[in-house]
């Protein structure tokens, strides 16, 4: 561009002589003074066009290059030839690491089974573009985030295609936050509905099992309704539990703190739990850290929790098993690990079981709050539950308290 310029005002450089010759009669010396400067100026204004294109291009390859978001650009091949420090930072990988990569290490094998990589290449090379599509990308340290993507195809001067850019935004923490306030606008509102039915029953409940009670006390073993009013006491026993349940899972949890030693709460579940081991052959093993500090709990609370894992295991093995609880300090946590030898838990229920009334027990043998109680206690404590298993070869829970 300022090669034609220079070029069009040389042609014009004795034009412009003669003009001013004719109409201010002005001698050569004077014309060549006046062609010199206006070249001057020319010049100038050239270099200035060049200073603003080179800000204006510097401006926005900051903005590329400096975005929070991950900016990725893609040749023909789908080969990376752009990855700005949104995608370091995001992804984990240098752009030395990636240059010259196709993206598809970025997806997860899950995703590239479905197809999801071809429908990308289809969607962008039909529509031109896709915007906020909200997937899963694996990081360098095999991370699963959630992203939203948006891709467009690019062209050079005359139309043709070059290559495409994805810019990605790292949405996980949005898509956490969202998934807590639907929880707790469910929990508000079964709450609501189960406080409601749960008060409605109770008093029916007392009379049905006090009269039994008072009837049995009548009755011996060998008579002839002793079974059947054993059969509605311990059956109106069994629902009353079941709904001091689902009124402590509506109520607001209040957690009254004092100075308590973990380990002594754990002998004390493990001692309660024995009573249910009845006819099985299942060795509990302990194996709790010496000098662990008593920490400031609500000491009903976490008992608790631990006697509805331990009553888990225990009704997960069928005849023989072991049950091993352990306890230690890391990382300013306590750490208390229960694991049994039992049937374990499917992939598919192992995702849902903290979730309010899901349950894999047989009916009438749960309401599918224990877990999920457990996880509030835990939370409103400051820590933090988890579970892993693998079906056939037991499950393993693991409890992590601040010491502080």
């Amino acid at each position: 561009m300022e090669n034609m310029i220079y070029s069009e005002f040389s042609k014009y450089e004795e034009k412009l002589k003669d003009s001013f010759r004719e109409k201010y009669n002005l001698p050569d010396k004077e014309l060549d003074e006046i062609v010199k400067d206006l070249r001057t100026i020319v010049m100038q204004m050239i270099q200035l066009m060049r200073d603003g294109k080179s800000v204006h291009e510097k401006f926005f390859s900051d903005i590329i290059l400096n975005s929070v978001d991950a900016i990725i650009g893609f040749d023909c091949d789908f080969k990376i030839f752009l990855w700005n420090k949104g995608a370091e930072s995001i992804f984990g990988y240098s752009k030395n690491e990636v240059m010259g990569k196709e993206f598809s290490f970025l997806i997860p094998q899950y995703l590239l089974d479905k197809g999801e990589k071809d429908f990308l290449v289809k969607e962008v090379e039909e529509k031109g573009f896709i915007t906020n599509y909200e997937s899963e990308r694996l990081t360098k340290d095999g991370q699963l985030i959630n992203v939203s993507i948006t891709r467009f195809l690019i062209f050079n001067e005359i139309k043709e295609k070059i290559g495409s850019v994805g810019m990605i935004r790292d949405i996980t923490t949005i898509k956490k936050l969202q998934k807590e306030l639907r929880e707790k606008e469910n929990l508000a509102l079964i709450g609501e509905v189960v406080s409601s039915i749960a008060h409605s029953l109770s008093n029916p409940l007392n009379i049905i099992s006090g009269n039994a009670d008072y009837l049995l006390m009548n009755k011996k073993e060998n008579d002839k309704d002793h079974e059947e009013l054993k059969c509605i006491l311990d059956e109106a026993v069994r629902i009353t539990k079941s709904i001091k349940h689902l009124l402590n899972f509506s109520r607001p949890l209040n957690i009254t703190r004092e100075k308590t030693n973990i380990n002594r709460i754990i002998e004390k579940a493990v001692t309660d739990v024995k009573f249910l081991i009845q006819d099985k052959n299942i060795t509990i093993r302990k194996s709790l850290h010496n000098n662990i500090p008593d920490i400031s709990i609500d000491r009903g609370q976490i008992e608790e929790t631990i006697c509805n894992l331990l009553t888990n295991s225990v009704q997960a093995i069928k005849k023989t098993g072991e049950i091993i609880i352990k306890t230690e300090t890391s990382d300013n946590n306590i750490i208390i690990e229960i694991s049994d030898s039992g049937e374990g838990i499917s992939k598919v229920n192992l995702e849902k079981i903290f979730t309010p009334f899901f349950s894999s027990k047989e009916y009438g043998k749960g309401t599918g709050l224990g877990l999920s109680i457990a996880r509030r206690i835990i939370t409103e404590h400051g820590g933090s539950i988890s579970a892993s298993s693998k079906p056939g070869k037991g499950a393993k829970f693991l409890i992590k308290l601040p010491l502080n």
